[in-house]
C-alpha cells in the first residue's frame, strides 16, 4: 500500500470481488519499473494514484472469479491485463492514437496476492498467456511502450540508432531496435551499466561525460546518428538526444521528463537538417499483442532483466530504498506457486 512520499507499507487488505464484466486475478508474478519508483519517490501519480492505495500494474495470473457478463474469460485461465484500455470512439481513438484517448482507463493494484481487473480491459486488452511462463508475461506492459515507440520512431534495418540511457526502458530499446537489423549504440554514465546494453545486441557503447556544455558521448562524434531515443528522461538527456541526430534523422523524446522541463533547440539546424522530434506515450492493444508475441517466441527474454526477487513483504524496502543496479524486480508470491530460474542478467 502507498500511503505517501516514501511510504510504502505491507498490510492486510480485504479481498478484492469482481463486479460486472470484471476480473479477478491471483497474482502468480509481478514486476517493478521506473514508475512504481517514481511513484514511491512522489507519493503519488497524478494520472492514476490518489495514497492510500494499492499499485503496481506489471504482472500476470491466474483468473480466480469472474464478474457478471464476462464469457471470453473463466476460472483458471491463465493471463496478463494491459494497465489500461482506450474507449475507441473519441477523436484519438478514432484517428489511430489510442494511447492519447480522451477517456484512457488506467487501473493499478499488482502488487497484491489478487488484483481487479477493469471491465472496459477485460473486454479490450486481456491475453491469455498461450504457454507463456507469467513471470515472462508480467513483462508485456512496459514492452509493449516500447513497441509502440520503436514502430512510431519508423526504425529501419542498418539504420544508426543512439539509445541514451541503459536502464530497463533503454535495454528494451536497444533489443528491439537489434532485431530489425540497426546498429545500435548504446549510451550510460556508468560502464558497467553498458555491459547489459551489449547483451541485448548494442553493437557499440559509450560513456556519457559531462562539461561546461552538458552530456556528450565521451570521445565520440555528435549528429551522427539516424534514430535517438532518450530513455533517461531529464532535461540534458533530452538535450543531447536533439544534438545527436544527423541530416534526416528522427529524435524520439521516450523517457518522460519532469514537468517543465526544457531544452534549447537549434531551430534552424532543425529545419535545414529535417530532423524530427518526437514523443512516444504509453502503448496500445496493438503493441501489447506484439509485445506477448515476442516474449512467446523467445526474441525478448523477462528474464535477463531481473535483478532481485524479493517477496511481497520485503517489496516496500526494495521500492523505497532500491540497489544501485536493479532493472527489475520479480516478487515472489507467498503462495508459492511461482516458480523460476533465473539466468545471470547479462
Amino acid at each position: 500500500m502507498l500511503h505517501g512520499p516514501g511510504d510504502v507499507r505491507f498490510e492486510e487488505v480485504p479481498e478484492p470481488a469482481p463486479g460486472p464484466g470484471e476480473l479477478i486475478v491471483r497474482t502468480l508474478a509481478a514486476m517493478t519499473c521506473g514508475t512504481d519508483l517514481k511513484v514511491v519517490r512522489r507519493g503519488y501519480h497524478a494520472r492514476m494514484l490518489t495514497p492510500p492505495c494499492l499499485f503496481g500494474h506489471e504482472a500476470a495470473g491466474e483468473v480466480s472469479a469472474v464478474g457478471e457478463g464476462v464469457t471470453a474469460f473463466k476460472t483458471g485461465d491463465l493471463v496478463v491485463a494491459a494497465n489500461s484500455a482506450p474507449c475507441g470512439v473519441c477523436r484519438a481513438c478514432g484517428r489511430g492514437r489510442e494511447s492519447l484517448c480522451e477517456d484512457l482507463v488506467f487501473w493499478n493494484g499488482t502488487f497484491a496476492e489478487a488484483y481487479r481487473v477493469p471491465a472496459r480491459v477485460v473486454a479490450k486488452n486481456v491475453l491469455r498467456l498461450e504457454g507463456v511462463a507469467p513471470e515472462d508475461a508480467a513483462m508485456t506492459e512496459p514492452l509493449a511502450c516500447c513497441v509502440k515507440g520503436v514502430e512510431e520512431t519508423g526504425v529501419r534495418p542498418d539504420d544508426r540508432v543512439l539509445v541514451i540511457g541503459a536502464g530497463s526502458i533503454g535495454l528494451m530499446l536497444t533489443r528491439l531496435c537489434d532485431l530489425i537489423g540497426a546498429h545500435v549504440t548504446a549510451t550510460a554514465r556508468r560502464p558497467e551499466a553498458l555491459v547489459a546494453a551489449a547483451g541485448q545486441g548494442a553493437r557499440e557503447t559509450r560513456v556519457l561525460t559531462s562539461g561546461e556544455d552538458g552530456l556528450s558521448l565521451g570521445d565520440g562524434p555528435l549528429a551522427e546518428f539516424d534514430v535517438v531515443f532518450d530513455a533517461g528522461g531529464a532535461e540534458e538527456t533530452a538535450a543531447l538526444a536533439i544534438r545527436s541526430a544527423a541530416r534526416g534523422g528522427t529524435v524520439n523524446l521516450f523517457a518522460g521528463c519532469p514537468a517543465g522541463t526544457t531544452v534549447g533547440v537549434d531551430v534552424t539546424r532543425v529545419h535545414y537538417d529535417e530532423i524530427q522530434v518526437l514523443g512516444s506515450f504509453h502503448h496500445t492493444p496493438s503493441a501489447i499483442r506484439q509485445a506477448l508475441r515476442l516474449i512467446g517466441t523467445g526474441a525478448v527474454q523477462p528474464a535477463r532483466f531481473v535483478t532481485a526477487t524479493p517477496s511481497l513483504a520485503q517489496l516496500p524496502e526494495s521500492l523505497v530504498t532500491p540497489a544501485r543496479d536493479t532493472l527489475k524486480n520479480l516478487v515472489r508470491f507467498p503462495s508459492g506457486s511461482l516458480v523460476t530460474t533465473l539466468t545471470t542478467p547479462v
